[in-house]
Parts: C-alpha cells; structure tokens; sequence
C-alpha cells in the first residue's frame, strides 16, 4: 500500500512542477557551406620517376584560412549509373582492365582522390602500374567532382 501511494505522490508531484517559460537562449551559430563543381577533361601529369599519377589543379578562393582550419571539405566524383547521376565519396578505387598496345589484358586499378590547401583543389588519378611498361600511360577520361565545404 505504501508503495501505491508513493507512486501517485510521485506522479502528482512531477506532472504538477510547472513555472515560468524562462527567457531565450542566444541565436544559435548557423552552419555555412559552399559547393564548387569541376569538370576536369584536360589532365597533367605528374612524371616524377617514382610516383606518376595525372592531377588537375584548380583555384578555390572560397577555400579560405578559416574553412581550412576550423571547416570540414569533402570531395565526391559524380557517376552516371542507369542513367541517374550519383555521388561517390573520394577516394574512389576501382578496379579495371585495358589491353597493351600488342593486345594483351592489363589489369590495374586506378584511385581517384583530392588533396587540398588554402585556396586550391588538386585531383588526382593514380593507376597500378605493374602490368604495362611506363610509356603506355593510360590518361583518365572526363571526370566531374563536386567539393562540399562546411565551415
């Protein structure tokens, strides 16, 4: 019995707590984004003897000091699969196959990623090279990337 009636004191006693609305907290800090898309169709190439890969380098003046330090950017290759336009985060590794210059299958894999500082985008395609000769660089096709910065 005791503890029926403690149990409805209880609930008598919080459903009954009520006072007045206290005042506004302070406006909150909205998030802040920026969105720059890139088509990349021409593509340089590194030619380093030990690390080849293609790049495209791209000035982003929305990519400030703060966005850098204090924000967050991310990079995405947009697909077409089925007709419908997709987004893919970066890195993005596939895996391919190709034929040499005599016809022979080459199989490699090719990943795809962004490095960035104040004020520029690079992209960069890096393929496995250790089944064709270094003369038969295979150069990526048209790309598009879209770079989300939130800060």
């Amino acid at each position: 019995m005791k503890k029926v009636l403690f149990f409805l004191v209880s609930i008598a006693f919080f459903c009954s707590c009520q006072g007045p609305v206290g005042p506004q907290g302070p406006a909150g800090e909205g998030v802040n984004w920026k969105i720059v898309d890139l088509d990349i169709t021409q593509w340089d190439y590194s030619n380093y003897s030990d690390n080849n890969y293609y790049f495209a380098k791209y000035d982003v003046p929305a990519l400030t000091n703060f966005v850098f330090t204090d924000g967050n950017v991310n990079g995405y290759i947009l697909l077409t699969e089925n007709g419908q336009t997709i987004q893919h985060s970066l890195p993005y590794v596939l895996h391919k196959y190709d034929k040499d210059a005599s016809g022979n299958p080459i199989y490699y894999t090719e990943t795809v990623d962004f490095v960035y500082g104040v004020g520029w985008v690079q992209i960069e395609v890096r393929d496995s090279d250790f089944a064709y000769e270094a003369d038969e660089k295979i150069v990526p096709a048209k790309m598009s990337f879209r770079i989300v910065m939130t800060y």
